[in-house]
C-alpha cells in the first residue's frame, strides 16, 4: 500500500458557489496596499487553507535562473503553524521543474505516482505526510515567477475543476500582491532618489537652474544660483535665457543653446546679475524627458 491510500486529514469538495464566495472573501481580506508583503502572503495562505479545507497551502518564489524554488510562506491548517525558507533544488527534482516550466499547472491526485512529483516520494512527501498536491504557476508580466501549492495530507481525494479554478484565482491574488510590492518598492526607491537629487541640487558648489524644456523658463534654482544672480530663487522663476545670459558677440542665446544641445560642450556667456553687472561663466546644459511629453533642462553654471 502506498502512502496515498493511508487514512488521514481530508477536505470538503468545493462547489462553484463555494469557489465564488471563497475568492470574494480572499479578495476582501488581502489588503495589498495597506499590509506588508509578508502579512499579505500570510493572510492569503491561511485564508485559502481555511476556505478550502486543504491542510497545507504555500507560496514559492522561483529564482531567476530557475534552479531553485524558495518558500515565502506556508500555512498548515490543523496546527496553525507557519514556516518559510524551505528551498527545493532543480537538480534534486528535475522532472517537477521541467513540467512547471513547460506545462505550468501540476495536478497530482496521487503524488507518489504522478510523473512530475514522483521524485518527491523518497523524502519530501513522506516527511510531511503529503498524498496529493495541486501546484499553480504564478506569472508576473508573462514570466514564471513562482508557484502556489495546495497539498493534501493523509487520505487523498481527486482534485476537482473547482479546486483548480480556486487555485488559479488565489495565484492571481498572489500576483497582484507581488506586483503591488514591486510598485511600492519602485516608488520608495524613486522617492529616495528624488530626495538625493534634491540634496545634490540644493547643496552643489555649482550654480544650477532647472528649466522647463518646452518654454525655456526657470522652474527652480539652488542656493549658489541665488548668490550668483544676486536675487532669490522666486525672482528667478519664470525668467528666460535671454533675461539671464548675454553672449559676448550679442548673438541669440536661445539659438546657440539649441545648436549646442546634445554636444556636451559648455557655452561661454555672461550672467546678468540683479544689480545689472555681468559676470563671465560657462554653462553646461542637459535635457531629459520625464514622461507625458514633458522635458526638463538642468543648467550648471561654472566660472569660465
Amino acid at each position: 500500500m502506498n502512502q496515498s491510500s493511508s487514512q488521514g486529514i481530508g477536505f470538503t469538495l468545493m462547489s462553484p458557489v463555494d469557489l465564488q464566495e471563497g475568492v470574494a472573501s480572499l479578495s476582501r481580506g488581502a489588503y495589498f496596499k495597506e499590509a506588508s508583503l509578508d502579512m499579505t502572503l500570510s493572510l492569503l495562505t491561511e485564508s485559502a487553507a481555511r476556505v478550502s479545507g486543504i491542510e497545507r497551502v504555500s507560496i514559492w518564489a522561483l529564482t531567476d535562473d530557475h534552479r531553485e524554488l524558495r518558500c515565502l510562506e506556508l500555512f498548515e491548517l490543523s496546527s496553525g503553524r507557519r514556516s518559510r525558507d524551505v528551498v527545493l533544488h532543480a537538480d534534486d527534482y528535475p522532472a517537477y521543474f521541467r513540467v512547471l516550466r513547460e506545462e505550468g499547472c501540476v495536478a497530482a491526485d496521487d503524488a507518489y505516482l504522478h510523473p512530475a512529483t514522483i521524485g518527491f516520494a523518497a523524502d519530501y512527501l513522506p516527511r510531511h505526510g503529503i498524498t496529493a498536491l495541486l501546484d499553480t504557476p504564478i506569472h508576473i508580466r508573462g514570466e514564471l515567477q513562482g508557484v502556489l501549492c495546495l497539498e493534501q495530507v493523509g487520505r487523498a481525494q481527486p482534485w476537482t475543476p473547482a479546486h483548480r479554478l480556486f487555485a488559479h484565482a488565489v495565484a492571481n491574488l498572489v500576483t497582484l500582491a507581488l506586483v503591488e510590492y514591486e510598485a511600492e518598492e519602485a516608488r520608495r526607491k524613486a522617492s529616495k532618489a528624488d530626495e538625493r537629487m534634491k540634496v545634490l541640487f540644493e547643496y552643489s558648489r555649482d550654480a544650477m537652474l532647472l528649466l522647463d524644456g518646452i518654454s525655456g523658463q526657470v522652474l527652480d534654482a539652488n542656493r549658489q544660483a541665488e548668490s550668483l544672480f544676486g536675487c532669490r530663487r522666486g525672482d528667478l522663476a519664470g525668467r528666460s535665457r535671454s533675461q539671464l545670459y548675454r553672449l559676448p558677440d550679442g548673438g541669440d542665446v536661445d539659438r546657440l543653446f539649441a545648436l549646442q544641445e546634445g554636444k556636451d560642450m559648455p557655452i561661454s556667456a555672461e550672467v546678468r546679475r540683479a544689480d545689472g553687472s555681468l559676470q563671465p561663466r560657462e554653462i553646461l546644459s542637459e535635457r531629459a524627458d520625464v514622461g507625458a511629453g514633458r522635458q526638463l533642462v538642468l543648467e550648471i553654471i561654472r566660472p569660465s
